[in-house]
């Protein structure tokens, strides 16, 4: 769509198996640009169709991964994929996410590491302004509440919510 920057490095890999819409627009006169960066040997990958609206900022850095299912991201979600992001089949992401894999400082510990993987299962809902850190695994089906900051595993078909988000309620089954 109309408004879309992206900048792929020569090295970057893409891998469509379905179709990627960028920057779709909900209204006619939107005029939110979405940002989409690769850099060098960074890897996207499509399996399912998925749908990006208009003012999101994806950023693949340097050997990332980024790995996307079917569903769709709402408007002005961020995604910084620093290592390794996996997001399922079936997703419903709304407006103003973000998704990170890294802290993206350093921290003088022994035990620090400054990424880690976020793999979001299948059918997995995530509201307006939560923010998936990383390290953290969602399971199929779960519910991430609106405004929630994710920073351990959220089971399958559980709701979570608060900051940190806290498990609220389990075997949770929700529709499109």
């Amino acid at each position: 769509y109309k408004g879309s920057r992206l900048d792929i490095d020569k090295s970057a890999r893409i891998l469509i198996n379905a179709n990627l819409n960028v920057n779709r627009r909900e209204t006619r006169r939107s005029r939110s640009e979405t940002i989409f960066i690769l850099e060098k040997d960074a890897t996207l990958i499509i399996n399912g169709n998925f749908t990006i609206f208009s003012g999101a900022d994806v950023k693949i850095f340097k050997g990332a991964l980024l790995k996307l299912g079917s569903g769709y991201s709402n408007r002005n979600v961020q995604i910084r994929c620093q290592k390794n992001i996996e997001i399922g089949n079936n997703s419903a992401i709304a407006r103003d996410v973000y998704i990170m894999d890294s802290d993206s400082h350093v921290v003088l510990t022994d035990e620090y590491q400054m990424s880690q993987s976020v793999l979001i299962g299948n059918h997995v809902w995530i509201g307006a302004r939560a923010m998936i850190l990383k390290g953290v695994i969602i399971g199929d089906g779960a519910i991430i509440a609106a405004g929630s900051v994710v920073t351990k595993n959220v089971s399958s078909k559980s709701i979570v919510a608060g900051v940190p988000a806290k498990i609220l309620k389990e075997n949770v089954i929700w529709e499109n």
